[in-house]
């Protein structure tokens, strides 16, 4: 008989279901949106559907599943199995996700992760970090975040909230975080912040591509990209400013970890190879060189690493 499993990746704005192999091949999957707003009952059960769903159109049945992973904003109780409250899920609070899957997926193992540790799993196994004992992976888009492989375990934490990066606190006069804080990587550093700081230049005056390319004058990351591919100054500045951030970043959790390879995702890594040569040169500019040199830091080979990272929790020891 076939050995399945079925990975969710649960996010504020979609949730991606889908059914893999323990070699981190995904047959097929389903993106529906969350409906966040609607409650996470009707979420729970549209997960369900989109799992029954899947299992009729590739022929299979639940008795071919061998494991349920989820990953999901936290902070949540991996061991509870239980979403206790998150900025992305708003309205959601102690949901007993695993619980309500138990329901009709009896007997079946499942389990629930932060998303960020599913993410960092998939790339561990099945990307850039493969072959490796010590491994971090960033994902840099809306927010910075990400996870930490050391000695070839997942670094989860007292309730699986470890490795909030995006949270390091990087200049205590820094602009407010939406943690509440001040300075923090992710205000620094993320697609937000990009655009942020496009926004600042342009109402001060300053002339740029960015401007035409941004729709509805909502400026965002990606369009100053855009804009850097055709050479604008103010979109290369901006960019160079985030290499800088993002290499302070990196550089502490170097310090930290000293990984052996460190994987750029999410939305921001698109621009991979215009921030690239300022986040490495400030990187290289401090001190713990040993820790450096033997650090590869490179884009994300995964780009669904959160989905398979997601269903890898179901038979990852």
């Amino acid at each position: 008989m076939m050995k399945v499993y079925c990975a969710i990746d649960l996010g504020g704005t979609k949730m991606n279901i889908g059914i893999m192999t323990r070699e981190g091949e995904v047959i097929d999957h389903i993106k529906i949106p969350t409906f966040v707003e609607k409650g996470s009952e009707q979420a729970i059960k549209r997960i369900k559907d989109t799992i029954y769903e899947l299992l009729e159109k590739l022929n299979l049945k639940k008795e071919n599943i061998k494991g349920i992973g989820i990953g999901s904003p936290g902070p949540l109780d991996s061991e509870k199995g239980i979403i206790i409250k998150s900025s992305n899920l708003k309205g959601w609070k102690n949901v007993e996700i695993v619980k309500n899957l138990s329901v009709d997926f009896k007997d079946i193992p499942i389990k629930l992760e932060n998303d960020g540790n599913a993410a960092t799993l998939g790339e561990f196994l099945f990307g850039a970090g493969k072959g490796s004992k010590n491994f971090v992976y960033i994902t840099v888009s809306t927010g910075v975040g990400g996870g930490a492989v050391i000695d070839g375990k997942l670094q989860k934490g007292g309730n699986s909230n470890a490795f909030e990066v995006g949270h390091t606190i990087i200049d205590l006069n820094g602009p407010k975080c939406n943690c509440g804080n001040y300075g923090c990587l992710e205000a620094y550093a993320s697609g937000t912040a990009i655009g942020r700081i496009a926004r600042e230049k342009l109402s001060e005056g300053r002339e740029s591509l960015i401007s035409k390319i941004a729709r509805e004058n909502i400026v965002k990351s990606e369009d100053v990209f855009e804009a850097a591919k055709e050479g604008d100054a103010l979109a290369l500045e901006i960019i160079e400013r985030e290499g800088y951030y993002l290499g302070i970043g990196l550089y502490n959790i170097i310090a930290l970890y000293n990984p052996e390879k460190i994987s750029i995702g999410g939305g921001v890594s698109n621009g991979f190879d215009y921030f690239y040569e300022k986040m490495m040169k400030t990187i290289n500019s401090m001190s713990l060189k040993p820790n450096i040199e033997i650090c590869k830091i490179e884009k994300a080979h995964r780009e669904d690493c959160g989905l398979i990272g997601a269903g890898a929790l179901a038979f990852y020891e």
